[in-house]
């Protein structure tokens, strides 16, 4: 079992760093079962950390999951290709929980800036380039993911992931209403 680990986590890590694709993981159900309880157990432990996390943010979680779950099962349906979901959420899901953990510490640095902005006080500039390149790293893993799995070209995986992050915020738009102080 743990040679097993072991061994999906060095996939993993194999395509972060862009050395493989979705394809490498195994295509078993199971296994993409443990990987989204894995990444909600350790999203839940960094978002019960963060000070100024909603008070909803349970079921924020829960219905972040289950969109992006959905958005590949309805995404592979029309392209005709559901023997692609398993490994290619296996694969979305997984990074995601290696990258939470690192950008943890830089968001709780960057926190005091983000929600009181003051052109007098800029936020550190070593955090900030960090966050931002770790951002950027794991968009690009994402496009690279969507890109193997769907066959498609840089720009609609892009436009896929953007897609991703919009549909969510309007079902937690619709579930939860708008926060305060954001319109």
């Amino acid at each position: 079992m743990l040679v097993n680990l072991r061994v999906l986590l060095g996939r993993l890590v194999d395509i972060v760093l862009l050395r493989a694709g979705p394809e490498s993981l195994p295509a078993s159900t199971p296994l993409l079962a443990i990987i989204v309880v894995i990444n909600v157990a350790v999203s839940a432990a960094v978002t019960a950390l963060m000070p100024t996390a909603p008070n909803n943010w349970q079921w924020q979680l829960v219905v972040g999951t289950v969109v992006t779950l959905l958005w590949f099962q309805v995404a592979f349906a029309l392209v005709s290709k559901p023997e692609r979901f398993v490994q290619t959420t296996s694969a979305f899901f997984g990074i995601y929980t290696l990258f939470v953990p690192a950008l943890l510490p830089l968001f709780v640095n960057l926190l005091p800036y983000i929600e009181k902005q003051d052109p007098a006080n800029p936020p550190p500039a070593m955090p900030t380039l960090l966050a931002a390149a770790l951002g950027i790293w794991l968009l690009t893993v994402q496009v690279r993911i969507v890109r193997a799995a769907f066959e498609w070209p840089y720009f609609g995986s892009i436009i896929f992931i953007f897609g991703l992050n919009l549909g969510s915020a309007l079902v937690y738009g619709m579930l939860f209403g708008v926060p305060p102080g954001t319109v």
